[in-house]
C-alpha cells in the first residue's frame, strides 16, 4: 500500500529513524535519546465485528503484536 511513496524519502535525511524507510516493516522505530526509542505503528486492515469492544481488543492486540516484533516492550516514564 505505501511502495508508491517508497521514493520520497532519503533515509540518510532521517538518521533518528531507525527502521521504516528501507524495508516493509511492521512498525516505523524512531530514536528519542541515546536510550529510549518509540516504536509506531499503523494497522491497515480492520477486523470484521459488530462489537465495539471487540473491535478495539483486536485493533489493540495488532498493534501490541507489531510492537513486539520490532523488539519493542512496555515502559513508564
Amino acid at each position: 500500500m505505501l511502495r508508491p511513496i517508497q521514493g520520497i524519502f532519503n533515509p540518510a535525511d532521517y538518521p533518528d529513524l531507525l527502521v521504516g524507510l528501507d524495508s516493509p516493516d511492521d512498525a516505523a522505530v524512531w530514536r528519542l535519546d541515546e536510550e529510549r526509542a518509540v516504536v509506531l505503528t499503523r494497522i491497515f486492515s480492520l477486523p470484521v465485528v459488530d462489537n465495539p469492544y471487540s473491535y478495539g481488543a483486536i485493533a489493540a492486540a495488532n498493534a501490541l503484536s507489531d510492537v513486539y516484533a520490532m523488539g519493542g516492550s512496555r515502559s513508564w516514564l
